[in-house]
């Protein structure tokens, strides 16, 4: 096991251990309290626990070479494994925005915001310790689902703090004339937390649904290879290029044709080895792993 595959299976153990803590305390305070936004925090976590087993087992199968059945490598199962996670994030915050918004039409539940507030506090401070040990650790790793796992405690992170601000003031609340909308503050917080967190996981979807569809890769990797490829082409006179840049989990797949006029300069196998080897040396700012197909033709149609 290489130092990469290890730091990433370390940093997907934390995760598991710490959304497993959080997802138990969540859920036995939810229902000590009555509490539907605590246990919804705690759902949330008790799902990000498989979630992140899920990540643990899928980085473990992706480390093992299989030529054989992946001939272009597994990084492809990344974004499946990243999409599938969010989706069933999306579909926990559908379910409960429609269960607070039913429990406010049946006249909401009265919740201790003292005890709300102890336990949104607790939960912020943890989380955002967890989010940013990951997001640190993740700079230096470069994985897809360490990533993924510290945008899940990222939006937990918000959660608990909106939860936090949502107990306060219905802790307010108690001392105003306006006490008797206090049962309410707890299915709401609910319906806007869950609203808006939809956004956070149909984003990230999109994001997967193009490395899955195989999708011309985002524009900070595709602009770097286009000006690679544009100092090639006019440094060896090539009469045209084509470029085509996708990226799946943690590789880059890169096809380069160059068309050369036939009457023009035409390089041997030993200087297109050469000039393969010159764009290689000008990627290596692009820490992704890289799939490089380099062709040269005559004809035009072998590359459009």
């Amino acid at each position: 096991m290489n130092q990469n595959n290890y730091h990433e299976r370390r940093l997907l153990k934390i995760s598991v251990y710490g959304a497993l803590f959080f997802a138990l305390m969540a859920i036995i305070w939810g229902v000590f309290e009555n509490s539907k936004i605590i246990l919804f925090d705690g759902i949330y976590s008790l799902i990000s626990v498989g979630l992140s087993i899920i990540s643990l087992i899928t980085a473990s199968f992706m480390k093992e070479q299989d030529f054989e059945r992946f001939p272009y490598g597994k990084e492809m199962i990344e974004p499946i494994i990243i999409l599938g996670k969010f989706l069933v994030i999306t579909i926990l915050c559908l379910f409960s925005f429609f269960s607070g918004f039913s429990t406010i039409l049946s006249g909401g539940q009265d919740v201790n915001a003292t005890s709300g507030v102890l336990y949104s506090l607790i939960a912020t401070v943890g989380c955002f310790v967890v989010y940013y040990f990951l997001k640190r650790k993740h700079n230096n790793n470069h994985s897809g689902l360490v990533e993924a796992e510290s945008q899940q405690w990222l939006m937990d992170t918000y959660l608990s703090l909106a939860v936090l601000a949502g107990f306060l003031f219905s802790f307010a609340l108690g001392y105003t004339k306006f006490e008797f909308l206090q049962p309410y503050t707890d299915p709401l917080m609910v319906v806007i937390v869950s609203g808006y967190f939809l956004k956070v996981p149909i984003t990230n979807m999109g994001r997967q649904i193009r490395e899955v569809l195989d999708m011309k890769a985002e524009n900070k990797y595709f602009e770097l290879c286009q000006e690679i490829v544009d100092d090639i082409e006019d440094k060896y006179h090539f009469h045209e290029s084509f470029l085509r840049v996708s990226k799946s989990g943690q590789k880059l797949f890169i096809e380069i044709d160059f068309v050369v006029s036939p009457d023009a300069w035409q390089p041997t196998l030993s200087e297109q080895d050469q000039i393969r080897e010159e764009i290689v040396t000008k990627m290596q700012p692009i820490s992704l792993k890289k799939w490089l197909n380099v062709a040269f033709t005559n004809d035009r149609k072998w590359a459009v």
